[in-house]
């Protein structure tokens, strides 16, 4: 059941429309941001000025662009440090080379944390696990509060689709020993927030999810 002190706030922007949260306890006054998409990074600093709480870091689910589009410019208004997985720092350090190019040009984020599978965040009474997901791009991580029953799927898990895997360092083979391996072992009450589109349920996906459906078959 979700704890009474966590609140999220989503931020969807971009292009793509791609969504940050910012993650927060009121009552120390600290919070995270969870990806921050192009155009946002001044919004989320509204608002968490308006809260009045500090943020002790700034995650990135993964490297691609849509995801840390304003991640720099949120650094430098936050003094926060940024996390992310250490297999796609490049991607972070280069966003402007893509395969598939922003509309802008974007700011290279430097990772000061590199976080790894089972590493924790905390801040205030919450506490996050990172679950390393490779599959969508080799350095995916997805940030688990078990205490609350959230996770946050970045691009490895949506409602009703899973993440693309035809990009750098994408793979279905690992895409789908990530999901059925990491994510779905999960209870089925876990409220999942993704990276693009609406939130659901681990339990919703495990029923409705033709992709989940079918690694789950593919293993017989």
């Amino acid at each position: 059941m979700p704890t009474a002190f966590l609140h999220i706030e989503k931020f969807e922007d971009g292009p793509v429309w791609t969504i940050g949260y910012l993650v927060y306890d009121t009552a120390p006054g600290e919070g995270i941001v969870i990806d921050v998409p192009m155009w946002s990074a001044e919004k989320i600093y509204r608002r968490v000025r308006e809260l009045g709480i500090s943020v002790k870091y700034i995650v990135a689910t993964h490297g691609h662009w849509d995801h840390i589009g304003e991640m720099a410019k949120l650094k430098q208004l936050t003094g926060a440090a940024v996390c992310g997985n250490g297999a796609d720092e490049w991607m972070m350090r280069d966003p402007n080379g893509m395969v598939i190019p922003p509309p802008e040009k974007i700011e290279p984020v430097e990772v000061k944390e590199v976080l790894s599978d089972g590493n924790e965040l905390l801040f205030g009474r919450i506490r996050l696990k990172v679950i390393h997901t490779p599959g969508h791009s080799l350095g995916s991580i997805c940030v688990y509060d078990e205490a609350a029953g959230v996770l946050f799927t970045g691009d490895t898990l949506f409602a009703g689709s899973i993440g693309r895997v035809d990009l750098p360092t994408g793979s279905m083979e690992e895409i789908s020993k990530s999901i059925p391996d990491k994510i779905m072992t999960l209870p089925d009450e876990v409220k999942i927030y993704p990276g693009h589109g609406p939130d659901s349920t681990l339990g919703r996906e495990r029923v409705e999810n033709r992709f989940v459906q079918m690694m789950f078959a593919e293993r017989g």
